[in-house]
């Protein structure tokens, strides 16, 4: 059996403000370090073998607050990036509303359809996320292994790991203070709890 301890980021200024971040390499807001600690708290009583991190600042503080004064090395890997959003880095729903009309309601409606000007295809994202996933977890075998990282790569691993529609990808609403454990092994279905 393994576990996945799948942790997002704590907030930055950019999603409070409700930008899109995506490869910005922005830092943590202070609520975003308080989300840290209030996992670092939750998580003192889990026993982690492995860590792996994105290696933006965002993720990066992020696991350095979880896992201070952890014998655990933070493995940094760009390969658990957010996924880019191009020209809509930094912009807000309604900028980029107001710029890109078009574009935009019919990535809404169809992601895995449609390009995010100069960003990256949701496709290759969750094959990229998909690769990286399956070497992490075939070089960490009966381990229990935490990825810090973001909320389109949580929503990816679900994807995967889950077999959750496409239709559903952006319906997963996932918190900034909380982790997601799955729990899963080759003959059963994975579980997931919430901690």
């Amino acid at each position: 059996m393994k576990k996945l301890i799948l942790i997002r980021h704590g907030l930055t200024e950019y999603n409070l403000a409700k930008r899109y971040c995506g490869i910005s390499d922005i830092g943590l807001s202070a609520i975003g370090k308080q989300n840290a600690q209030q996992l670092r708290n939750k998580l003192n009583r889990v026993k982690i073998d492995q860590v792996f991190c994105s290696d933006l600042k965002r993720c990066r503080q992020t696991a350095k607050i979880i896992f201070r004064g952890s014998p655990l090395k933070i493995v940094t890997n760009p390969n658990l990036r957010e996924i880019s959003f191009g020209e809509w880095e930094g912009l807000t729903f309604e900028q980029i509303h107001n710029k890109f009309p078009t574009t935009y309601k019919k990535w809404l409606k169809n992601p895995f359809l449609i390009d995010i000007p100069g960003g990256e295809n949701l496709n290759n994202f969750i094959s990229r996320v998909k690769k990286e996933l399956e070497s992490i977890l075939a070089n960490c075998p009966d381990k229990t292994v935490a990825l810090v990282t973001h909320l389109g790569v949580i929503r990816a691993i679900f994807n995967i790991l889950l077999y959750i529609k496409k239709d559903d990808f952006w319906h997963l609403h996932l918190k900034s203070e909380t982790a997601y454990i799955i729990t899963y092994s080759h003959t059963f279905k994975p579980k997931i709890t919430e901690l």
